[in-house]
């Protein structure tokens, strides 16, 4: 039985990881435009785009992992079935629930391993990703300030700088029109200062020393003049990339105690909290969507074998991720709407379909027949197969 225990685990491990490292690719194609733009118009380094993909990965894992996971059923023991392998192994008293104990004990381990990225791995690329994007931004403040010109790059404000330190980001002979207040423009002038980065805040900031204030109130007709040791003042980075200016922690990046903690608070303040429990809780129910589709792809793969098995498995695999997401996104709302019972919801999409894989393969184990998509639908998706399939070959 260890033979086979093998046999099983390696048809399905090959298979895993082609589907992992394609639908990895696949998922980051859809920040490839960001990328690109990133690297070429916005003139960030590769390298540091470089670093900024590799934060992103563990957060793409955590979908990844199980939806791989269970494509590799479906392509490794529906190999199988096409090739007649299962049909020897029924022959020779293997049962579907002995064909399931080496596919539970590697969806064990792929549980295993999406808990950790999503609770420990997933959350520090995300702050991972944050700071990356925090450098990116207080280099292209330094290099949007040119010594000795006028600068207009930042919204509202003209920046002229004698002199700067690109490494240290220390400036000197510094003079500042800042017409943001709108009616209250003021003057700025400092002998010297530095670029500042609060990572905490995620901000960046001019820090003067030094200098002068002058303010002209247009309404009362009155000129101040205030002199200054330090004195600071904030950037519009968000002008610089867009949107990538705005770069708070967000929930994704948020550890379980400060989730835990930010629920709480919001709780205390009368608010709703329902994005940040909807992240707690799917950390930890996720993962073990991998233990669900072990059992409901061992069931579907377990078709008799006839022209447009294969494909109608296929498809109906489709239909059960999305289904299952569906599902997943449908339990937010009914979270939201009774958050007592949130953590039943959450646990809800899991909870059917495994209680779907349980009862599927129950009927094969007594040889009971059934589909997922309706008898004429099959028919139809058989009959479309075997044309294309003849005009091909004519």
């Amino acid at each position: 039985m260890t033979i086979i225990n093998r046999y099983f685990q390696r048809e399905i491990l090959l298979p895993f990881t082609y589907t992992l490292a394609a639908l990895v690719f696949i998922l980051l194609l859809g920040q490839l435009f960001k990328i690109v733009n990133m690297v070429v118009s916005e003139g960030v380094r590769f390298f540091d785009v470089f670093r900024l993909v590799l934060a992103l990965i563990p957060q793409l894992l955590t979908m990844a992992l199980p939806i791989s996971f269970f494509f590799a059923v479906l392509v490794g023991i529906g190999r199988m079935v096409g090739d007649g392998e299962i049909i020897a192994l029924k022959a020779a008293g293997v049962t579907p629930v002995d064909m399931l104990k080496p596919i539970l004990r590697l969806a064990v381990i792929a549980t295993l391993v999406t808990l950790l990225i999503s609770i420990w791995l997933a959350p520090w690329g995300m702050r991972q990703a944050r700071t990356v994007t925090f450098e990116i931004l207080q280099e292209k403040v330094t290099l949007a300030l040119r010594p000795y010109s006028l600068n207009l790059s930042f919204p509202g404000m003209a920046i002229y700088i004698g002199a700067i330190d690109r490494q240290s980001g220390r400036v000197e002979d510094v003079f500042i029109e800042d017409q943001r207040r709108g009616k209250y423009p003021q003057a700025i002038t400092a002998t010297r200062g530095r670029i500042v980065g609060d990572r905490r805040t995620s901000s960046l900031l001019l820090e003067l020393q030094d200098g002068t204030i002058h303010e002209y109130d247009a309404r009362q007709e009155s000129y101040r003049v205030t002199d200054f040791s330090h004195y600071r003042i904030n950037f519009e980075i968000s002008s610089l990339l867009g949107e990538k200016g705005h770069i708070r922690l967000r929930n994704n990046a948020m550890t379980i105690a400060e989730l835990r903690r930010k629920i709480a608070l919001r709780k205390k303040a009368g608010r709703t909290a329902s994005s940040t429990r909807a992240t707690l809780y799917g950390r930890f129910t996720e993962p073990f969507s991998c233990l669900v589709f072990a059992v409901l792809g061992l069931a579907l793969s377990l078709t008799p074998v006839r022209s447009g098995a294969t494909f109608r498995g296929f498809v109906a695999g489709l239909g059960v991720v999305l289904a299952y997401y569906i599902l997943g996104m449908f339990s937010e709302y009914l979270a939201e709407w009774l958050p007592s019972a949130a953590i039943f919801f959450f646990c809800l999409p899991n909870l059917l379909f495994l209680t779907l894989g349980i009862i599927l393969l129950i009927l094969k184990q007594r040889e009971a027949e059934f589909s997922l998509l309706p008898s004429r639908l099959s028919d139809l998706l058989e009959k479309v197969s075997l044309t294309s399939l003849l005009r091909r070959t004519t």
